[in-house]
């Protein structure tokens, strides 16, 4: 691999995961840019290009839901209009933000594994992915209830973790770099007698208990439980497939020893000052409630689903209850998907994936043992990471789903699967793949616009306030953005601070333009809400 291109990761890493986890716009706008960047840089670079068979099937995946998704896009409805067979979308707004990322990190995933050739790529990105998420992991134990958002942002938040505002984000970016790390000592010191404890070794182990203890500290259940899960599969790959070798009981050992601290670590917690939040919480309530909902909804349209990342444009018509948290994601990627395609879509995907895990496993035949237990451990990784997408949403989260798709790239390298093939990329594919990178980058660009709109206008005058927001929905009218204008204009329309008639004034325009956006997101709750108010 080349220097620069060590740079240019190197450089995502770092910025991503300190930027709020690339959760804000202008975080969204800048890590698509990068991903987006390198991807185009080696399509045109390069001349031809190695597939391993693993790498197509995943790369077949993600073309496919891009395709559904953009089918989607020139299909838009609402959700009272009947349901049709081609996949459409509930609100092509949301499906911008995510398609855009999506678009990024198939980018970066096929930029991956056309530059990494040997274990040595994949250790020295491990090694760079490893000391950040240290670094990220010691601002987190230190800075535990959003102290570092505050000093950065002026904003506090306590549910944050670190640089993350989501504890939960904080806990699955951390268990990825755990299993990242692991890759850089653990086959040593389980089959090199030699190299089992060098210098290098001890340092690789610190940085993988700093992980592992930051995990904890997160507070996070569904990070301690994935992280269980994960040290299964990896102890169940590497006891079945080194069965014979002599060192089995010393691996058994190592690893059963490693899976106790961890169940001692699990049962002692509850009563330390990292403990666990307890099940049963508004956390869990809030959950069950959206997830009843998502399924309301596919009951209404089974065949096509919702669209992809539309969940929320017409979720308050679904929920039982008002949830006074905005419910931007279903807190449950794997549901979500399903929830976006309908059931026959989603059925294909979900088979798709089964076929890559039985691929994955078929290639633990072929390796020598060191790429065994290296292998083992990405697949422990991608499996802890993915049951978090269970309950959670980590793969909307660019910092999160960075190292999940670094892992898949890891776990597909050619340096795995010697089935490879070479292939050369028509320049009228390139030139597609160019308009549809630049199509979605300036929708970032004008969703960063936006919301730059509405965070400079709160230092204005209520009427110049006015004006800009609702100005700014010419160039971006996602629900997130007409709810915020409708609520600028309620509360200027009730401001003492101007004269009786221009309360009147902002009255009637708040109401036609509920109105308008009512009939575009029918029974929103919210814009309902302001519908009435102002009548």
């Amino acid at each position: 691999m080349k220097f620069h291109y060590y740079i240019w990761i190197f450089l995502i890493i770092l910025l991503t995961p300190l930027a709020f986890g690339g959760a804000e716009p202008w975080g969204l706008l800048l890590f698509n840019i990068a991903c987006s960047g390198l991807g185009l840089y080696i399509l045109f670079k390069h001349n031809k290009f190695y597939f391993t068979d693993t790498s197509k099937t995943i790369l077949g995946l993600l073309c496919f839901i891009i395709l559904l998704a953009a089918v989607q896009l020139l299909n838009q409805h609402n959700f009272l209009q009947k349901s049709v067979f081609l996949p459409f979308t509930l609100c092509r707004y949301y499906t911008f933000e995510g398609l855009s990322l999506l678009c990024s990190l198939t980018l970066l995933y096929f930029a991956l594994t056309q530059i990494i050739e040997r274990n040595k790529e994949i250790k020295i990105l491990a090694l760079f992915m490893t000391v950040i998420a240290v670094i990220i992991s010691l601002i987190g134990i230190t800075w535990q209830k959003g102290e570092y958002i505050g000093l950065l942002a002026g904003v506090s938040r306590f549910a944050s973790f670190g640089p993350f505002t989501s504890r939960n984000h904080g806990s699955q970016f951390l268990l990825a770099s755990f299993f990242i790390s692991l890759c850089l000592w653990l086959p040593h010191f389980l089959l090199d007698v030699k190299r089992r404890l060098p210098y290098k070794n001890i340092w690789f182990f610190t940085f993988s208990l700093i992980l592992f203890i930051g995990i904890f500290f997160t507070h996070s259940r569904g990070g301690v439980i994935a992280l269980m899960l994960g040290l299964f599969v990896l102890s169940f790959l590497c006891l079945g497939f080194l069965i014979k070798k002599k060192s089995i009981k010393f691996i058994f050992i190592a690893l059963i020893t490693f899976i106790f601290t961890c169940l001692i670590l699990f049962v002692v917690q509850n009563g330390t000052t990292i403990g666990l939040r307890q099940f049963g919480t508004f956390s869990d309530q809030a959950r069950r409630l959206l997830y009843g909902a998502a399924f309301d909804m596919l009951k209404d349209f089974p065949l096509t689903g919702v669209g992809f990342d539309a969940f929320s444009g017409a979720i308050d018509a679904y929920l039982k209850v008002s949830l006074k948290a905005f419910p931007r994601y279903l807190h449950s990627d794997w549901l979500e998907l399903l929830l976006s395609f309908g059931y026959i879509y989603g059925t294909i995907i979900f088979a798709w994936i089964g076929v890559f895990i039985y691929k994955i496993i078929c290639l633990f035949r072929d390796l020598e043992p060191k790429k065994q237990v290296r292998l083992a451990i990405f697949c422990a990784g991608l499996t802890g990471f993915c049951f978090t997408g269970v309950i959670d949403f980590p793969f909307h989260l660019p910092a999160c789903a960075f190292l999940f798709f670094s892992l898949l790239a890891f776990a597909t390298a050619r340096s795995f699967d010697k089935r490879i093939q070479t292939k050369k990329i028509p320049l009228f594919f390139k030139i597609i793949v160019t308009l549809i990178v630049v199509f979605f980058i300036t929708m970032n660009i004008l969703y960063f616009k936006t919301w730059r709109t509405f965070v400079f206008a709160k230092k204005l005058s209520p009427l110049s306030q006015i004006e800009q927001v609702t100005k700014s929905l010419n160039y971006y009218p996602s629900p997130i953005f007409v709810k915020r204008v409708l609520l600028t204009n309620y509360k200027i329309s009730q401001d003492a601070r101007i004269s009786p008639q221009e309360q009147e004034e902002q009255r009637l325009k708040t109401h036609k333009l509920a109105d308008f956006y009512l009939r575009k997101y029918p029974k929103d709750r919210e814009i309902s809400q302001f519908f009435i108010l102002t009548k």
